[in-house]
């Protein structure tokens, strides 16, 4: 279904890296300036004020939309074509913390980022560093109130829960529990997707483990001993879980985000990987991730205007179109507006089961917890 993206990643990267002169502020056009101070398209003028501004800037930077992760590369292709604006997309990473480092790293400069997408509780600590501007998207009254800062910085725009994909050719039989995964059957085949301690998509299986094993979204540290056993069984391989060290047989078995499985088993199909992917039974967590805008966005217009595209009936189906729960889901639904075959293809216990999501107090906490812990107990 996203294959095609493929070609346009290799576009869209051409020129990210390339620094450029300048800061965000010197030469500013009098038009972008007043984008920069707008706290929602109305303030600075209507959304034909905005897209005329934006198209003016005519770039948008943003670092970590892998294009085959949440269907991204269809959002930055249809964001690209409807609004004749280019798009530098980094994709060297994707953690949260690197978004935040380059933010702050590229102060000033044309190179920095003009959006964020990360974990919540990255979001929440840029905010508190003053790294986000206040902008609140059109659309942002159909998020509960609990998918959205009081102010105004960040929003949910979508969210997975934590699954188990297993290639079913490479596994004789394939896992549904935490617990099953400590099998002595699983050596050398189980992975997650990056460090815990430095991403969402590791912090939030390390918390999913917690609970599978009589942790509590208090006491993360269940999980963090339940990982210890796995690698000290052997079963928990260092590889960084991709959907190509699926196929190369180097990780069979991985933990990650529902979204994330759907979507590398979809472009694994045509390779002959048949993926079988679980909610855990004995234990899983769901979370939503932040979109924001970098405060010192070097086209704060363009910024404004793809946070309201993302956030747009437009955009939010084509999020599901990756396998994602969009934040303004419900809402859509409602109204009619949500597209019924993709969201027909998302796991029914993901859509069905209200798994438990931690607070930000709860997050704030236990990431401490896995900081003090984690390479102690795993490497």
């Amino acid at each position: 279904m996203f294959r095609h993206t493929k070609k346009l990643t290799a576009a869209l990267t051409l020129g990210t890296l390339a620094v450029l002169s300048g800061c965000s502020g010197a030469g500013e056009s009098e038009s972008s300036a007043d984008w920069r101070a707008a706290t929602s398209a109305e303030d600075g003028g209507g959304m034909d004020a905005l897209i005329e501004a934006a198209q003016a800037e005519g770039s948008l930077n943003v670092m970590g939309l892998f294009p085959d992760w949440a269907n991204y590369g269809g959002l930055l292709k249809a964001f690209s074509d409807k609004y004749d604006i280019e798009v530098n997309n980094d994709t060297s990473t994707g953690a949260s913390q690197d978004l935040i480092n380059a933010v702050k790293n590229r102060q000033g400069q044309e190179s920095s980022l003009d959006y964020l997408d990360t974990g919540e509780s990255f979001a929440v600590d840029a905010s508190e560093q003053g790294l986000l501007a206040k902008y609140r998207p059109a659309t942002a009254d159909d998020l509960p109130e609990n998918m959205q800062s009081e102010d105004g910085t960040w929003f949910n725009h979508l969210g997975g829960t934590m699954a188990i994909g297993c290639d079913t050719e490479a596994v004789k039989t394939c896992p549904t529990t935490f617990g099953e995964l400590l099998d002595s059957e699983y050596k050398g085949k189980i992975a997650i997707r990056g460090n815990p301690t430095t991403g969402e998509a590791g912090f939030m299986t390390v918390m999913a483990a917690s609970l599978a094993n009589d942790g509590t979204l208090d006491d993360i540290q269940p999980g963090i001993d339940y990982f210890a056993q796995l690698s000290d069984k052997g079963n928990l391989v260092p590889t960084e879980a991709e959907a190509g060290t699926i196929e190369t047989g180097e990780t069979p078995i991985v933990i990650n985000w529902d979204y994330l499985l759907l979507q590398w088993a979809d472009d694994l199909a045509d390779s002959g990987v048949d993926m079988s992917i679980e909610i855990p039974s004995d234990g899983t967590v769901a979370s939503y991730y932040a979109a924001s805008v970098n405060d010192d966005a070097p086209h704060p217009a363009v910024a404004r205007l793809w946070q309201e595209f993302v956030f747009s009936d437009e955009g939010q189906n084509l999020l599901l179109e990756g396998y994602v729960l969009p934040g303004r889901l419900d809402s859509m639904v409602e109204d009619g507006t949500v597209d019924e075959k993709a969201l027909s293809k998302l796991l029914d216990d993901a859509v069905d089961n209200e798994a438990p999501q931690p607070t930000q107090e709860q997050r704030d906490s236990q990431a401490e917890v896995l900081a003090d812990n984690w390479a102690k107990a795993v490497g």
